[in-house]
């Protein structure tokens, strides 16, 4: 995410504080460009993927006659990028 903010705030400055006439570059275009690439930056890493999965154990007694006994819990994963 520190990338993202770094292209925020330089394009931020390109934009508001730069005040120059340069013939082949719009400087304030290539700050709003900055700016933008960085809101997608941020936004894809903050994206992750999640997963969840239901996991069922069952306990079989060595004694026959005492019952089964099954837990089931939900397992949730998220992979972050």
């Amino acid at each position: 995410m520190g990338p993202g903010l770094c292209l925020i705030v330089v394009g931020a400055i390109l934009t508001f504080a730069v005040r120059t006439d340069a013939t082949v570059v719009d400087l304030q275009v290539v700050g709003v460009i900055f700016m933008a690439a960085g809101g997608v930056v941020i936004a894809h890493a903050r994206r992750g993927k999640r997963t969840e999965r239901v996991v069922t154990r069952v306990d079989e007694p060595a004694d026959p006659s005492e019952p089964v006994h099954r837990t089931a819990e939900t397992v949730t994963e998220r992979e972050v990028y």
